[in-house]
C-alpha cells in the first residue's frame, strides 16, 4: 500500500494557486493515487519520468505536479507550470 507525504514546497506552491487550479491539482493527485491502488492508468494523466525518482503528472494544459517516488512512498514535491517544475528539478538534483 502506498503512503503519501506532502513536502513543504508542495504545500506552499499549492496555496499560491487560484482555487480552481488547486481543485484541478487535487483531482489529478487523487487520479494518480487511484492508479497506484488499481493499476489502471487513466487516459490523460500524463505520467512522465523526469529523473531517477522524480515524476510528474499533468493537472491541465499549463500546470503539473512533481513528485518523488521511493518504493511505497510518494512525496508530493511541487505544483506549478512547466518553468516552475524545471526550477524545482534543479533544486532536487
Amino acid at each position: 500500500m502506498m503512503q503519501y507525504e506532502p513536502l513543504p514546497s508542495f504545500e506552499r506552491s499549492l496555496k499560491k494557486l487560484p482555487e480552481d487550479d488547486r481543485d484541478k491539482a487535487k483531482e489529478a493527485i487523487f487520479t494518480l493515487m487511484d492508479f497506484f491502488e488499481t493499476g489502471k492508468k487513466p487516459h490523460g494523466l500524463g505520467l512522465k519520468k523526469l529523473g531517477k525518482n522524480l515524476w510528474e503528472i499533468r493537472v491541465d494544459i499549463r500546470n503539473r505536479v512533481a513528485f518523488i517516488l521511493e518504493n511505497d512512498l510518494v512525496k508530493w514535491g511541487f505544483v506549478g507550470d512547466h518553468n516552475q517544475i524545471r526550477q524545482f528539478i534543479k533544486t532536487f538534483k
